[in-house]
């Protein structure tokens, strides 16, 4: 048995982990099925199911672009 945290939080028990593989940073999905909790894990990242979920692409490249651009700014307001 596992007790829900005030935050609303449950650990999953160790032996439920390791039987099903559920690793640290796996997507978990909670649906209610004819009054009980189901609750699902999707293999990937927060990353895929942003993706999954608003059906948008992430460019990676741009976006460290304009990271990389941003941190330079700040850089070059810094020595002034």
């Amino acid at each position: 048995m596992s007790r829900i945290t005030q935050k609303g939080q449950v650990t999953i028990p160790k032996e439920i982990r390791d039987s099903l593989g559920i690793r640290p940073n796996d997507i978990g999905e909670f649906t209610i099925n004819e009054g009980a909790v189901v609750f699902t894990v999707k293999k990937g990242t927060i990353l895929d199911a942003h993706r999954k979920k608003t059906d948008k692409k992430i460019d990676f490249t741009k976006a460290r672009e304009l990271m990389e651009r941003e941190i330079a700014s700040g850089i070059v307001k810094e020595m002034r």
